[in-house]
């Protein structure tokens, strides 16, 4: 019995398309989700400081605080959450 290696190279073409679709839903699903995250974020973050609940480096001990809750916790820096606050200011939609 001979074996064609033509209809290896067709299976593997088909499933190297549906992992890389895979991968690429997969991966817009979860920028999606951060982007709802970070925009949520500003919001609370700007709800808080306008209201006058928080006064000035409540995002500075909220960075720290998050960084001690959750240790090895990346991209919740103090920048980073006055950029979220941005973000949700300037009116991007999710």
């Amino acid at each position: 019995m001979s074996v064609d290696h033509r209809d290896y190279k067709e299976a593997v073409r088909v499933i190297k398309e549906a992992i890389l679709r895979s991968q690429y839903r997969a991966i817009s699903s979860v920028n999606k989700e951060q982007l709802s995250l970070y925009y949520g974020i500003g919001r609370y973050v700007s709800q808080n400081s306008r209201e006058g609940f928080w006064g000035k480096g409540a995002i500075e001990q909220i960075s720290l605080l998050l960084q001690k809750e959750l240790p090895g916790l990346r991209g919740f820096s103090i920048t980073n959450i006055k950029n979220m606050r941005l973000f949700m200011k300037n009116g991007y939609l999710i």
